[in-house]
């Protein structure tokens, strides 16, 4: 079953409190809520006193930069704060709703190596995260490196959600496929079925319908903040890295690694957006695949599948960042076109 993928990306989050340690965890241990509680506590000291520690190299950035930097770190910062209160603990239990609600409906027959995708990623960060920390030990001293490791923490952070939001996305998209598949089975094998059948198998895809649109209102929940946090991150991440290139300022020796990065965040936000649009577009292909149905039905089938395309207007998915704006192809040029503007007033703007 597909959704194995969620118990192995919860067996790989748990070690770093960003996910549940299983998709039987409902109720966690007293040692669980300390850890989860240690972790943050960790977290917030170590940010605290890298920021403090950084107040010599911002004292060296022109006023652009310095906002950039502090817009960076400070959604960094809210998004763990987001990650390991709200929804490690607030909203703990949607993401076991989340999970029924996908088992409750059949995916499709695609089958994508998740496990695979999933491991690989990690395997990924760990050889950029090692060479980062190879590079830091080397132009620096041992106090500095340590308290680099809150940056890798946080990045790492938006990097494992970077990965979990696309792969929750394909289970959802392979379901809406499922129904999809079915109503295209169901309009080829048309006379070689009974009313009463038919009837029975528009119930279960509007039952289908109702249960995924609630899938969808719950992945907003969790993961409408990420998605957003993410777009700033990358944002504000790819304008201080041109603002760099452009001025030609001294580039630092992790350029590499900021380089691959920022790739990485563009590539998971892109994809997000994608995947977004495209189970946008499936659900437009359930309705046509519907009104060609609907044709060949009789009037006591018609009844069934009025309700049926009814449900499906009413139920659409919409996929929001925290309720600020919808997610779907047009959300892609709207940041493009909102990046370029930035970047043009940095070009023009200059300091001595």
């Amino acid at each position: 079953m597909d959704l194995e993928i969620i118990e192995t990306i919860f067996s790989v989050g748990k070690f770093t409190a960003l996910t549940p340690s299983s998709t039987k965890n409902h109720n966690p241990h007293w040692w669980q809520k300390l850890y989860e509680v240690s972790i943050f506590l960790v977290y917030v000291v170590s940010f605290i006193l890298t920021a403090s520690g950084n107040n010599s190299v911002r004292a060296t950035l022109t006023s652009i930069q310095f906002v950039l930097i502090i817009l960076y770190e400070l959604n960094q910062f809210i998004n763990v704060s987001y990650i390991l209160i709200v929804m490690m603990r607030v909203r703990r239990s949607l993401w076991f709703r989340l999970i029924e609600s996908l088992a409750g409906v059949q995916s499709g027959s695609r089958r994508i190596p998740l496990k695979l995708i999933f491991a690989m990623s990690q395997l990924i960060y760990c050889g950029l995260i090692t060479l980062r920390l190879y590079t830091a030990l080397q132009h620096a001293d041992l106090t500095r490196a340590i308290l680099g490791a809150v940056t890798c923490y946080q990045q790492y952070t938006q990097f494992f959600y970077l990965v979990v939001t696309p792969i929750l996305l394909i289970l959802l998209l392979s379901r809406y496929e499922h129904l999809r598949e079915t109503l295209s089975q169901v309009t080829k094998a048309r006379s070689q079925l009974h009313s009463k059948q038919i009837v029975d198998i528009l119930k279960k895809l509007k039952n289908s319908i109702l249960t995924l649109n609630e899938a969808v209102e719950i992945f907003n929940d969790i993961f409408g903040w990420t998605i957003l946090f993410n777009i700033v991150n990358g944002s504000s991440r790819i304008l201080i890295y041109l603002d760099v290139i452009i001025k030609k300022i001294d580039i630092s020796t992790s350029l590499f690694y900021d380089a691959c990065f920022i790739l990485i965040t563009w590539s998971g936000i892109l994809l997000t957006i994608l995947l977004c649009d495209s189970i946008l577009k499936k659900c437009d292909e359930i309705l046509e695949q519907t009104y060609r149905l609907e044709t060949v039905l009789t009037s006591y089938e018609n009844e069934e599948i009025q309700g049926f395309i009814d449900a499906l207007l009413h139920n659409r998915p919409e996929f929001k960042a925290a309720r600020f704006f919808s997610i779907d192809r047009s959300t892609l040029f709207s940041v493009l076109n909102s990046l370029t503007t930035f970047l043009l007033v940095m070009i023009q703007f200059k300091e001595t």
